[in-house]
This record gives C-alpha cells, structure tokens and sequence, in this order.
C-alpha cells in the first residue's frame, strides 16, 4: 500500500490537557542558566521533565551547538559539553539535538554557522515525517533565540541561464527537480527510470560542508544518467546530482558532458547574518499555541515516549532546553508529540521544534562544585546513547571571590553529648556559580550557638541536648551551619543487617545508634561485641569468619540497646529465586515486544520449571532494542552479594544479555551478564554479574534482559531463564549443571556416540553449538559432530586424547535441532556418562 499525503499547513490544535503539578527542584547553573526538573502527570502518566531556562540577554551567557570532529563521530551529550568546556567558555547545560543518519552518522539536517553550512542535510517527502516543513532553531546576528522555518534557495546556473531546483536530498517525484548532495542519506540518487539526472564534479568545495550561504561554486558536467535507464547516479564527494522529472527535465536536459554548471545555496533573509541554525522538526509550538507541522496521527507523533525540545519565548530573550523521559513505567512513562507540545505552551514557549527523542534524549548539567556537566535525566536505554550534535547553554563569567560555600558534617546525624564532629567543604563558588578549588583548611569554626556545643581544634564538641547554629568562615564568606545534640540512644541499628561471607574471608559493617528516629554519631568503640555458631571473630566492627562452615550471629550492646546480625558462612551461593510461577514478574519492552511464560516442558535447571522470555526486536530498526523478564517489586537479595547470577537457556542469537538492580537508596545499576554480543550459546549456561563495589546494600534485583544494538542482528527468538542466586564468597563453589548419577552409564575414553531419531532431521543444526557434549561444571567439551549415514543419524565423537578418566558428562541434543520440516524438537535429549 503506498500513502500520498498533501502538502499541508501547520495544524492548530484546540483542545485542553490536564497537568497535574508536583514537586519542582531548581538551580541557578550560572548568570542567565537557570535549571528545574519537575515531576507532573501528563495523560495520566507520571512524567519526569528537566528543563534548562536561558537569558540570551546575560552578558556573560551564550547558546551553541556541538559537534564532534569529524563531525560524524558519534559521542554523548556528557563526552562533547566536557570537550567544548575550556577557560571563559563553560557549558553549564546541554541537551541532545537534531536526528543523525544511522548509515553514515552525519547530522541528518541543516546546521550552519555565521552563515557558513556545516551540514547541508536533507529533507522530509511526506506529512508523517519530522522534517516535513523545514524548520530550525537559532541565535541571530541581533542576539535573539528563534525557532522558525526557513527556506534553502537551490540556484543553478548553465549558458547563462540560472533556475531554481525544486527541493534537495529527498524522493523526487513528478515535474520536479531535485538536488542531491553527500548529505543524502544514500550514495546513489535511487530514483527511478523517469527522468534524467546530470552528475557535476570538479566543485572545489564540499557542497554539504564548506559552502557559504550566497556562494556560487562551479563544477563541469561530467556524466549524464538517460530517460530510461535504470541505473541511478552515484553521488560525487566532490559534486552533485541534478534529477529531473517531468516539466523540469526541460531546465537540464542541454546539459553536455564537460559544460560548466554552477551552483548557489542560499538561505532565507529572516535566517540570514545568524550566530548558527539548527534544522529539526516538526515545529511543536507557533506563536503561543499548539501548532504541529507533522501528522498527529502518525506513529511517530503518537508514540508514547522520551521527548527533546528547544523552544523560546515571545521576544527570543530567552530559550528553554526541554526533555521529558520515558518508557520507564512508575518514573516516567513518556509523551506523544501532542502532550509534549501542549506542554511546552503550559510552561511559557512561544515557538518550539522538536529533537531527536526516544533513547537519544539527554540533559547535562553542570552540579555545583564540578567543573564539567553531569546527566541530569534518566534515558531510556539505561543510559547515554552517542549523538552526532548537541546544543549547550554556555557561561563565559570569569572566576571570581568566594561566594556560595557548602558544608556539611562528615558524619550524617545528630550529636550525642561527648562526641566530636568535624566538618567538610563540599564545593566553593564564586559569584557567577563558577567551582573554585576547595582548600578544607580555610575553614574555620568560630562560635556555637545556645551554650548546646564548644569549638575544640576547630572541631565541634557536644556539650548539652539541644539545637542551635555553628557560625564558620571560609575566606571572606560566612557560612551557617545548623546542629542538634542529644543525651540519650534509643536502639542500635546493624548495616547490612544480615552479614553473609566465604570461608576465611572478612565482611565489615557499621552500627549506628538512633534517637528518636534519628541517627546519632557516637564513639562506636564503647558498643560490646559477642559471636555465637563458631563464625569468626571481630576487630571492631570488621569480621573475620572462620575456616568452616557455620551459621550463628554477632551480638552488639551499648547501656540497654542491643543489636543481633544474622551470620553465615558458606562458600556456597543463595538461591534466591527458582523462578517456579509467574507471580510478581512482568515483560517490558523498548523497540520490541516480549512476553514471558511458565516454561514446564523443556527441562529446567532447578526445580519443575522456568520462565521463557520471548522477544522480537525485527520491527525496529534504529536505536537499542531491548527485552525485559522485569519483577514487579524487585527481588530483595539479603546481605551484601559480590555477584548476581542465573542459569540461562540461550538461543544463540549473538545478543547481549543485562541485569539491572536497585541499592538501598534507590539508585539503579546496570551490570552486563554478557559482553555486548556474547550471548551466543544454545542450552544452559551459568552467567553472573559482579555487583560495582560503590553500589550501597542491600540491593534488589529488578530486569534481566535481552538487548540489541545491531540493526542487522534484530530478529525474533526466545531464552529461559532459572535459578537466580546471589554469590558471597571471593572463591565461591562452582556452579553445577548437573548432579552426576550413581547409575549413569560408563563408557570408556574414546566413546563415539550415535544418537538417532526416528524421522529425518535439518543436518545444519548438526553442530557443536546445538549438539554438545559437556561435564558436570558445564564447561563444554572438543567434541566432533557430524551427519550419520543419513540425517536421522548424528555421530559425537570424544574430544582429542579422550574424555577424563573418572569424570562425568553429559551429551545434550538441544531442542533447537528441527527436522527436514523446521519442527523443532520440545525439550532436550540428555544422555549421561561416566568415563572408566
């Protein structure tokens, strides 16, 4: 079915959307940078949205864009703002901008600089597509923010004649003229048969990237594609295609090989003379209201997910750096283009253009005390995914005096009487947010409010209960500091709460006293300490454990607070899930779809069964695809695991294969349970993550998945998934894949087995990745696998020297081998042996 869609104007949109306000955290990044994430609920949905506010006006603050060099190096929003960051030059705040070409990376739009074209870019055919109605944001040579359409005026000029082309880098359809250029997004014009197209090489400049608005350069003719031929023109690196259609065949069909043709680009008089432009699309916003230059109905518009924008106000003095994430259920579910662009009308754009959305959005800011901006949101992917350009929000203030000092105590909590308390400078800051270098020793405490403390060696000292104010300075700054004593501890709380370990390994842990729900610093040296079970010993607060296996406790008293931490010791791993229903657990999908099931026919590792994960990434082609097995509430993993593993039935698929977990603040962390690609097995196979040493326990494990990069890989399969277990010891024991049995059958070193089915099977499939031979820790043997006398018959012949006297193995024929038909078999073969 082909859709032919009419050239159209700007849709205004009359209807109402609720927000629904909630808590707002702002920061002033710099003169003129000012910084808000908000959370709100747009179409029913919680939403998460940062928006950067930007006074053009400031004279200490600018807006550019950033590209890589070569500009179609692909690299985060956080690599190129610390790039672009140098003295008098610092980007305080930065988004993701316009879309790129997958296939060669570059800008997929127009960007120019003080008039000069950076990338030429193409255009969009059909009203569905974001660069329908070019359309581009900007600074002016008179200073002022703008978004708004602009016009290319193609020139040409040939024996004196000049005329316009119809359009550039795009389909070229009946009675049109079409330039193409390197910026089209293939290397050959791939129209079709109906026209004639004249290739002009010899230009001295890149047309694409080296041309000023209003240049004329001059190349000569140097082949010409017929009426009729079905080979399309290669795009010249040093030239241009003119493809003609129609009415407009007439402008260059007296063009010969070697005739001179000239060439001008030039941009509309409302764009001209400025600091730099910027082509996206659609336009979201025009003249204060909702105003789409897209269709709303297409996919593209109606998906619900992470969205960029750039907008400015009436008089362009000032202009707003928008995201919102998305596909993150519970945090931020995401927008379609319809609720982003009312949105951005609720918070004061008067024109507005979309950017590149979905994994790509990203916001950087700079924190107080950092020197280079920092991601500020939660992309959807996980984290950043590599841009072609980015626009940044710039302070060129100089540095300055002391202004803003942070200090905080370096314990967290109230005071007890008695014990001492030091503090820390957390960041300095000049007065135009500039981070100057922190030098502690410029701190001095100098009095105590309300009799509560006293200063000793620049120390403060607990005197009395109560709360009062420590007045410090820090060079020319005064900085007030609140404090609170207390005379009495409650209860003593143990973190971790439950202590796992290795044999002859050490495990430490803290312990705090609380009053009144609060927590108190107190010297930790005057809490008594006892064990039971034989687990170990104690230095302190560190734990050493013992040489054997045992389970007891350690017992911690303090006047009449008491604490006791479950202990054990054990080499072994936890389960902590066997994955036996499907309660609690859900899919969850980016660029796919998924669903997972109860798996109780194919054998599973543990237990009587397993969840089968089922993806099917082959509908999406940009962009990281992935595919979640996610559990609701997350699984809670007692103590503080090392490691996170699974048992795993691969499909061989060459995927990569993740787990995602949250700490005990909430924070997640990605960890890979393969490298990218290395899921290429078929059958179960033990895979872990180490958890990083900065994550705070306890943790819970919330997705294991199935993710993509590769558009050349994204096809459909499944895996299963059993036994999760959490890992404690340094030297754990070696996970098992199977139980050897007393009365499997022995065959000597050089056993050839022949495994025959009852009906012709696919011989492809007769190879070691789905017909192996393994031991009873899963390490896969040197087999050899070939076709019987015919394909009912598959041969394995023992590995070079022959299997290991004593030891036992198994020989595994994988579902996955289909007969002549592509039926598959529905669960495993299993033979297991034991070699004498």
């Amino acid at each position: 079915m082909y859709l032919k869609f009419k050239r159209m104007p700007a849709i205004l949109l009359a209807f109402i959307l609720v927000f629904s306000s909630l808590p707002v955290s702002a920061a002033t990044l710099s003169p003129g940078i000012h910084h808000e994430t908000i959370s709100t609920t747009v179409g029913g949905y919680p939403q998460k949205v940062n928006k950067l506010s930007i006074d053009v006006t400031n004279p200490y603050t600018k807006i550019e864009y950033g590209v890589s060099n070569p500009i179609n190096t692909l690299k985060t929003v956080t690599n190129l703002s610390k790039e672009h960051t140098y003295p008098s030059h610092n980007v305080v705040g930065a988004i993701n901008a316009s879309f790129f070409t997958y296939a060669n990376r570059y800008p997929a739009y127009l960007l120019a600089k003080n008039d000069q074209i950076v990338n030429l870019g193409r255009v969009s055919t059909n009203f569905n597509d974001y660069m329908y109605v070019p359309a581009a944001f900007g600074v002016t040579a008179e200073n002022k923010a703008k978004v708004g359409r602009y016009s290319l005026e193609r020139t040409i000029e040939h024996n004196g004649l000049s005329f316009t082309t119809t359009d550039m880098n795009r389909e070229r359809a009946n009675n049109e003229l079409i330039l193409y250029t390197e910026g089209f997004r293939e290397d050959k014009t791939r129209q079709n048969q109906y026209g004639i197209e004249v290739v002009v090489t010899g230009v001295p400049k890149k047309v694409d990237s080296e041309l000023t608005f209003g240049e004329k350069v001059t190349g000569k003719v140097s082949a010409i594609r017929p009426y009729g031929q079905y080979t399309s023109s290669t795009i010249p690196k040093d030239g241009f295609v003119l493809s003609a259609q129609g009415t407009e065949t007439s402008k260059i069909s007296s063009m010969k090989i070697g005739d001179d043709v000239s060439l001008t680009i030039d941009v509309d008089a409302a764009w001209k003379g400025s600091q730099f432009m910027l082509a996206s699309g659609p336009l979201l916003v025009q003249e204060g209201k909702s105003a789409l230059t897209i269709d709303v109905a297409a996919s593209r518009a109606t998906e619900r997910t992470s969205r960029t924008a750039v907008a400015t106000d009436a008089t362009g003095s000032r202009a707003y750096f928008v995201t919102v994430d998305g596909r993150q259920s519970g945090y931020s579910q995401g927008m379609t283009l319809l609720e982003f662009s009312k949105y951005l009308v609720s918070i004061g754009a008067y024109n507005a253009l979309n950017l590149d959305g979905g994994g790509s959005t990203a916001m950087v800011t700079r924190r107080y005390g950092n020197v280079y901006p920092s991601l500020i949101n939660r992309p959807s992917d996980g984290s950043e995914r590599s841009v072609s350009a980015i626009l940044e929000a710039i302070s060129t203030a100089p540095y300055g005096q002391a202004t803003h000092v942070n200090v905080s105590q370096d314990q967290e909590g109230i005071v007890a009487v008695g014990a001492s308390l030091g503090f820390k400078v957390n960041y300095v800051l000049d007065q135009f947010y500039n981070p100057l270098i922190v030098d502690s020793t410029k701190l001095e405490l100098q009095e105590v409010s309300d009799g509560i403390g006293k200063i000793e060696n620049n120390r403060f000292v607990g005197l009395k209960a109560g709360t009062g104010t420590i007045i410090a300075k820090y060079d020319t700054a005064t900085v007030s500091i609140p404090i609170t004593v207390t005379d009495t501890i409650d209860q003593l709380v143990a973190s971790p709460s439950e202590v796992r370990v290795g044999l002859g390994e050490s495990a430490s842990f803290q312990v705090n006293g609380i009053s009144k729900n609060q927590k108190v610093i107190f010297n930790p040296a005057a809490v008594s300490w006892t064990t039971t079970g034989g687990v170990g010993t104690l230095n302190g607060t560190t734990f050493n454990s013992g040489n054997t296996e045992a389970t007891g406790s350690i017992t911690g008293t303090f006047g009449a607070a008491r604490v006791s931490i479950p202990v054990t010791v054990s080499n072994k791993p936890l389960q902590v899930s066997g994955l036996e229903s499907l309660t609690g657990l859900k899919s969850e999908t980016i660029r796919s779809s998924a669903t997972i099931g109860l798996e109780k026919t194919l054998q599973s590792k543990e237990g009587s069964g397993s969840i089968k994960l089922s993806y099917d990434f082959s509908s999406y082609v940009d962009g990281t695809s992935a595919s979640y097995m996610t559990w609701t509430n997350g699984l809670s993993i007692p103590a503080a695991p090392k490691k996170i593993g699974a048992w795993v039935y691969g499909d061989g698929a060459n995927h990569w294969l993740r787990a995602a977990i949250t700490d005990v603040n909430g924070r997640e962390t990605t960890m890979d349970l393969t490298p990218e690609g290395g899921l290429n097995w078929v059958g179960w196979k033990y895979v872990e993550a180490t958890i990083p040493s900065n994550v705070q326990s306890p943790v819970k494990l919330n997705k294991i998945y199935i993710a993509e990069t590769s558009a050349s890989k994204k096809g459909k399969g499944a895996i299963w998934i059993d036994q999760v277990q959490a890992v404690y010891s340094n030297q754990p024991d070696l996970a098992k894949s199977f139980i050897p049995s007393s009365t499997a059958r022995v065959v000597d070193i050089n056993k050839q087995f022949t495994v025959t089915f009852n009906q012709q099977m696919n011989s492809n499939y007769f190879n070691t990745k789905h017909v192996y031979v393994e031991d009873e820790f899963g390490t896969r043997q040197n087999v050899a696998v070939r076709m019987g006398i015919d394909s009912t018959k598959v041969v394995v012949s023992a590995p070079t020297g022959g299997y290991v006297k004593g030891k036992s193995y198994r020989l595994v024929v994988t579902h996955f081998v289909p007969n002549g038909k592509g039926v598959r078999m529905v669960k495993d073969s299993i033979t297991e042996f034991k070699v004498q």
